[in-house]
């Protein structure tokens, strides 16, 4: 089995984490969210009194500090020595430090259809990432093709999330089994 860590990016809500929780599991290796992680390091800077989501820590501190919080932490994690399967933010990719260290692991895009990403990340409202003004469909659309091209780059495999979990997953093993 491949030593290195699988890291699965790609634009938020096309179900990096649901994924990399059952790929973790098939391969017996431990699951780690990055969101997750930054939420902690933010959480400890307060001693640990104030435990806030991506989206707030971003809307109060503005997003440089939590583009700084989230490199910490993928750094941090990706210095674990046992290999892992890591989700991390759609946002992640397009720091170049943070595309430094993913390109030295095992990277695996994550995609869905736009118009059913799009819907899902409006269900909690206009994210923290949209600019204030501008519409948030534009803001979607700008950052999806910003972003797609960087996700292809780095990834060694794009898996569409448009069938079942379960899908997904075998995708990705029948990749590492057969290239890694």
């Amino acid at each position: 089995m491949n030593p290195q860590h699988i890291i699965l990016i790609g634009f938020k809500n096309t179900g990096k984490s649901t994924i990399g929780m059952a790929l973790a599991k098939e391969l017996e290796r431990p699951f780690v969210d990055l969101d997750e992680k930054i939420q902690e390091a933010h959480a400890a800077q307060t001693g640990g009194k104030i435990r806030l989501s991506c989206r707030k820590i971003m809307e109060i501190h503005g997003e440089e500090h939590f583009r700084t919080l989230e490199h910490e932490a993928l750094k941090s994690i990706l210095e674990t020595k046992k290999p892992l399967v890591l989700a991390v933010g759609g946002g992640t990719p397009m720091m170049p430090a943070n595309r430094e260290l993913l390109a030295k692991q095992s990277v695996v895009q994550v995609s869905a259809p736009k118009a059913i990403v799009f819907e899902r990340i409006m269900i909690n409202g206009k994210p923290a990432f949209f600019p204030k003004n501008e519409e948030a469909i534009d803001s979607f659309r700008r950052l999806w093709k910003e972003r797609e091209p960087v996700f292809k780059k780095l990834a060694a495999i794009t898996v569409e999330n448009t069938g079942s979990v379960d899908d997904a997953v075998a995708q990705i093993l029948k990749f590492i089994i057969n290239n890694l």
